[in-house]
């Protein structure tokens, strides 16, 4: 069987199904496991405990602290698929899949391949398709204008206005991260009371 998504969910499906005795191959379309958690903002740290993070069977480490950031969370996920033993393929781009003959299901990847299998799971998330909203005036600003996934630290923004959009979790946390780093000022544009 095949699991689609080298992100934690996919990490953790194949781990359960090894643990029962299913052979599952994961395909990532990244070079590496966790991709999208490799290229997260610096500062970034889980807003759950270590503790509640975790995938099953394999604990965080300790020194992890209480929150969980992204560097230490990009340690771990290599470190679980590798004690689970987990059989990964990298660079493998899933396009298509549909019914085959006698219950099997047939994917078409990257490269031309043919892959079936009995079962799929697809575990892709939605981290790797940023949303862009069409606001007025987008397309004559002269300014910078960056979605948070493409958003590093705040080196870059030093002495600058800037306006975060959005106060979830990212938002107030690249506030911050813009204000302790320097910005002459940060502004948190707010749609609803948080």
């Amino acid at each position: 069987m095949y699991v689609i998504g080298g992100g934690p969910g996919g990490l953790a499906v194949a781990a359960a199904l090894r643990g029962r005795g299913v052979r599952a191959v994961v395909l990532e379309k990244a070079d590496a496991i966790g991709a999208a958690w490799r290229g997260h903002y610096e500062r970034l740290r889980l807003t759950t405990t270590r503790r509640h993070s975790a995938l099953p069977g394999v604990p965080m480490p300790r020194s992890f602290g209480r929150w969980t950031s992204r560097a230490d969370l990009v340690r771990y996920l290599d470190k679980y698929a590798e004690f689970h033993e987990l059989e990964i393929v990298t660079g493998v781009e899933v396009a298509r899949i549909s019914p085959a003959e006698g219950d099997l299901w047939r994917l078409e990847a990257s490269g031309g391949r043919v892959l079936t299998g009995s079962a799929v799971v697809v575990a892709t998330g939605w981290n790797h398709t940023p949303y862009l909203p069409e606001w007025p005036g987008r397309e004559t600003w002269t300014g910078t204008f960056l979605h948070a996934s493409r958003y590093r630290d705040a080196r870059p923004y030093e002495g600058q206005d800037v306006l975060v959009v959005g106060a979830g979790a990212t938002g107030c946390d690249l506030a911050v991260d813009l204000a302790e780093g320097g910005a002459a000022r940060v502004r948190l544009a707010v749609r609803t009371p948080p």
